[in-house]
């Protein structure tokens, strides 16, 4: 049941409003039909009265993201961003019928659907993560699914950078959220991403989150409790789930995020075992060959007037699919995802889970709400001291929600700063045949760590990430001016300070 009616829905051109279709804490989603190309979409419009800069920048950001991360089968589309008549914000989203946040709960998942989904999903957030953005709200209601029956991750609303002690929003989805963050020592990392990841994926088998007790005390006070307190995770309960599953699952939840897998992809491979030892056809991994995210375009200081003015962001989908994408209909919002989203570890734990009595699947009723809160606001949750999730607002956000109303966070590199991470020395400049190489010399790489190199000028800005210490640049792609070259390591999901910038032409 919705908290409060939604607001009325925008005068869109080319778009007929039909219903809304969800309520949630600072944005509505309604269903529109727009005129051409003909189809059902999805639009999440900010309330009128939400005057918070730092949530405007996000919400309207949200498109940038989602739209780098467009090409990916896996990620649900954005079509366009904007800014009403009426001065809200809006974005345009594909809309599916149906979120495994409804499906989990009222019927049993084969062991098979998920570990495709894991895969397909896994490979989005192993995606960001190369790229270092988190998405920081990962749980069942986040994956929707098309009209073909494929799932999607959406809702990479509320977006960080390089937490600082400012412009901060802190917000969590207590029963799928790591220990770490309940403690509020980290706002997110990897390892916390791994865990949230693994949650997800035991509720999905179980039928709930994984402290939830059938027939217990499941207020989010006691999950926290929980999650926080010295017992492993249960088991997921099912005799149809193979060790192999069970014993992965129970590393990646792990109450020390050193004894978790030290990436997503690792968990990945762990089900693709799982697949073949089920008989099945091994669930391809999508993940690119080369950075996918421009973190150039993710404008960290974007004033809000000013988005008015550059705020659209439309085009096609990059992938095909459903021309009509519908979302589910009676799901609440706020249960669908849209409220908020390191240090690498070990690999997988090779020791079996701990001996934990499997709790039987039962349905249960506990709200899977994503807690947002400004910096100023004081208020925990009950019974608990308050949680700091320190996280600087970037404008950034994805259009990936569809019925969900708060506002996600995907990417919050881990601490404050990037004390410990090395920095890159003098870069240097060769011509070549063809243009330029770059290269440095090694300040000293850790295992996991990897190089940012980000140019500036010529076709304007863009960053990759990559293992080498040398970058091959094409005369061509200067266009005949000054490009600068700056590289940075990323560690643990942190980015160090950056070289001195090195440039060439013009």
């Amino acid at each position: 049941m919705p908290s409060r009616l939604p607001e009325t829905a925008p005068v869109l051109p080319g778009y007929t409003v039909v219903r809304p279709i969800g309520t949630g804490g600072f944005a509505d989603v309604f269903l529109y039909e727009q005129s051409l190309p003909r189809r059902s979409v999805a639009v999440k419009v900010l309330l009128a009265g939400v005057a918070d800069t730092d949530r405007r920048r996000m919400f309207l950001a949200e498109a940038t993201l989602m739209a780098q991360l467009a090409a990916h089968p896996d990620v649900l589309t954005v079509y366009e961003a904007n800014i009403a008549a009426d001065g809200r914000p809006y974005l345009v989203m594909e809309y599916c019928p149906e979120s495994y946040g409804t499906r989990f709960r009222n019927e049993r998942l084969g062991v098979t659907e998920v570990l495709q989904v894991a895969l397909a999903v896994g490979s989005v957030l192993e995606t960001a993560h190369r790229d270092g953005f988190l998405h920081r709200d990962v749980k069942p209601s986040n994956i929707l699914r098309t009209s073909y029956g494929r799932p999607v991750l959406s809702d990479f609303g509320i977006a960080a950078a390089l937490a600082t002690d400012d412009d901060q929003t802190r917000g969590l989805s207590v029963p799928w959220s790591a220990p770490e963050v309940l403690r509020g020592t980290t706002g997110g990392t990897v390892l916390s991403e791994v865990y949230a990841f693994a949650a997800t994926i035991h509720g999905l088998l179980a039928g709930r989150s994984p402290f939830e007790a059938v027939g217990g005390d499941n207020s989010m006070e006691a999950i926290q409790r929980r999650i926080v307190g010295r017992n492993a995770a249960p088991t997921t309960g099912r005799a149809d789930v193979p060790a192999r599953l069970e014993q992965a699952l129970a590393g990646a939840l792990s109450k020390d995020p050193a004894r978790r897998p030290a990436r997503i992809v690792d968990l990945l491979r762990e089900f693709q075992l799982v697949e073949a030892e089920l008989g099945a056809r091994p669930s391809p991994l999508l993940l690119p060959t080369e950075s996918v995210l421009d973190s150039s375009s993710l404008d960290l200081q974007a004033d809000i007037p000013a988005l008015s003015a550059r705020a659209t962001a439309s085009g096609t989908p990059r992938r095909p699919r459903s021309a009509s994408r519908r979302t589910d209909q009676g799901s609440d919002p706020a249960d669908t995802g849209s409220r908020t989203r390191s240090r690498v570890g070990r690999a997988l734990a090779s020791r079996p889970p701990a001996a934990v009595a499997p709790v039987t699947a039962a349905p249960v009723s506990v709200p899977d709400r994503t807690v947002v809160r400004s910096a100023d606001d004081d208020s925990a949750l009950t019974g608990r001291s308050r949680v700091s999730l320190p996280v600087r607002v970037v404008a950034i956000s994805v259009a990936a929600l569809v019925v969900l109303a708060g506002i996600g966070i995907p990417l919050e590199l881990h601490a404050r700063g990037g004390a410990d991470v090395p920095r890159v020395g003098t870069v240097a400049a060769d011509t070549t045949t063809t243009g330029f190489r770059f290269s440095w010399d090694d300040p000293g790489l850790s295992t996991g760590d990897a190089y940012r190199v980000r140019l500036d000028g010529g076709a304007g800005s863009r960053s990759a990430t990559q293992t080498g210490t040398s970058f091959e640049l094409e005369r061509s792609a200067t266009t005949g001016a000054r490009t600068c070259v700056t590289v940075t390591v990323v560690r643990d999901g942190r980015i160090g300070p950056a070289s001195d910038p090195t440039c060439v032409g013009g």
